[in-house]
């Protein structure tokens, strides 16, 4: 089973997000914070991260810098999940190593699950 850590610091979009992966078979970690989500990257070792830009304590791309200086975390797939969709924020994280970024509003909680699984399949793929 993949573990996905999701850091997101509205709780109600949180659970949604939670529930709708949990239904699809994966094992799911939440952070509310920058600061959670980096230690938990740490203890938890999660095959993908949804990350929120907006967190409190710590920015999501303050934590994103710190998951690629990271030897242990360079090869976890990394997702920025946001509101923030201006080209600055997007070129930003693709700077410091973001796998894809994707737009809240853009996405309905399954076709974010559906993402989720073409860049995990992808993911196998290059490990053959």
């Amino acid at each position: 089973m993949k573990k996905i850590l999701i850091a997101e610091d509205d709780p109600m979009l949180l659970e949604i997000y939670q529930k709708k992966f949990n239904g699809e078979n994966f094992e799911i970690i939440t952070a509310t914070s920058g600061t959670e989500a980096e230690n938990k990257t740490k203890t938890e070792k999660p095959d993908m991260i949804l990350l929120d830009l907006v967190l409190p304590e710590k920015d999501g791309l303050s934590v994103l810098k710190a998951i690629r200086e990271k030897e242990s975390l360079r090869s976890t797939k990394v997702v920025i999940f946001s509101n923030l969709s201006q080209e600055e924020e997007r070129q930003k994280a693709q700077a410091l190593g973001a796998d894809e970024f994707i737009v809240k509003s853009d996405f309905t909680p399954q076709q974010l699950v559906d993402r989720v699984k073409e860049l995990l399949a992808d993911n196998k793929n290059e490990d053959k």
